[in-house]
């Protein structure tokens, strides 16, 4: 069970973390410039497609270097998490990370609507986008904290961004004149069992196709995904021993 103490020392933790990465600095940063450039400088629907589908990163940068720093610098081996204490400090780490990076996206959803109705271009299907956008990023939090068990600093990061670009590698040169996959994706209709299966693949790859809203069985997939990540990064936890 979780200790409601834990979680204003672990917001304080994740902050100096995030203040101190360059990486999600500069994300925090440049995210919203690099949107109001293409809204301006092409239109508001063209930013709106941009901002959705790359607002997920955003929880991924947040979760770099989550959990193995802490275990090897000894800082878990402080009196603040005697008793197995730093079990349960790792717990409330997901759900800071997760709602840092929510808040972070919730007010740049709130001035990305506030300029859409301004200028006439918000649209409601743009509220589910953003739902199912941060259903993508928690399913980043939880893959990438979890990873951060075996890999240093920012790797855990970095195997996600390695796999989607071999993915993305392979669907540009698999591209043909004939329908294919991508095609499939933007009307949400997949003609047989091989198509979807191998959307499901991409899905638990790059969960970011989900906010296009097309199918939601892919979205029920990302929500499984979330669900077994937690599982199998409680099992880790229960299992950590800390090397006196």
């Amino acid at each position: 069970m979780l200790d409601p103490a834990l979680y204003p020392l672990t917001w304080r933790v994740v902050r100096r973390r995030l203040y101190g990465s360059p990486i999600a600095l500069a994300s925090v940063l440049v995210f919203p410039v690099l949107v109001a450039w293409i809204g301006f400088g092409d239109s508001y629907g063209t930013a709106a497609k941009f901002f959705f589908f790359l607002l997920p990163h955003v929880f991924l940068v947040a979760a770099q270097d989550a959990v193995r720093t802490d275990i090897e610098s000894g800082a878990l081996e402080s009196v603040l998490f005697l008793g197995g204490r730093f079990r349960g400090y790792l717990r409330a780490k997901l759900f800071v990370l997760a709602a840092a990076a929510g808040i972070y996206a919730a007010v740049l959803f709130g001035l990305f609507a506030a300029w859409g109705l301004a200028a006439g271009g918000f649209e409601s299907r743009f509220v589910v986008q953003f739902g199912l956008a941060v259903l993508a990023g928690l399913y980043y939090i939880a893959i990438a904290v979890t990873l951060s068990h075996g890999l240093k600093a920012g790797s855990n990061v970095l195997v996600v961004l390695l796999a989607q670009s071999a993915v993305l590698i392979g669907l540009i040169v698999s591209v043909t004149p004939r329908t294919g996959l991508l095609d499939y994706a933007a009307t949400g209709r997949f003609p047989g069992l091989g198509p979807k299966l191998v959307f499901a693949g991409l899905t638990a790859v790059l969960p970011n196709v989900v906010v296009a809203g097309k199918n939601p069985v892919f979205a029920a997939e990302v929500l499984a995904g979330i669900g077994l990540a937690v599982f199998v990064r409680e099992r880790l936890i229960r299992g950590l021993e800390l090397k006196k």
